[in-house]
């Protein structure tokens, strides 16, 4: 497995979209509930593949609500099994693009004059 892992490559990210919303006056309440959509992944060309990945983060007074979409670049060796592909597509590729989610949010929230909004670091791969 660990060589069949080793023919895929990470190319990049971006982040497509963003939005966040916070209350006015309203307290920013700490109990998070972090969603997470993935658009079925696609060949772009021959070796490429896009994922989309969209984190949702609200809290439970809905005082707060960020949305994130950002879109990662694979390559991959043409000879793998379409099962390999699938699974790799499905556990690896949001597990790989959530770092820079995570970071983006902090750094969004920072800078929206609130403090930032550390995520905690999680095993989607497991999902």
């Amino acid at each position: 497995m660990a060589e069949q892992i080793a023919n895929f490559r990470f190319k990049g990210y971006k982040i497509i979209d963003s939005t966040i919303r916070i209350s006015e006056g309203m307290e920013i309440s700490s109990k998070l509930e972090i969603n997470f959509e993935q658009t079925i992944g696609s060949i772009i060309e021959e070796g490429m593949y896009k994922h989309t990945l969209t984190t949702k983060i609200t809290n439970d007074n809905s005082s707060m609500n960020i949305e994130v979409k950002a879109v990662g670049f694979f390559e991959f060796d043409k000879s793998l099994s379409n099962e390999l592909l699938q699974d790799f597509f499905q556990k690896n590729a949001p597990a790989i693009l959530f770092p820079y989610v995570r970071a983006y949010i902090s750094t969004l929230t920072g800078l929206s004059g609130v403090a930032p909004l550390i995520l905690p670091t999680l095993n989607l791969s497991k999902r």
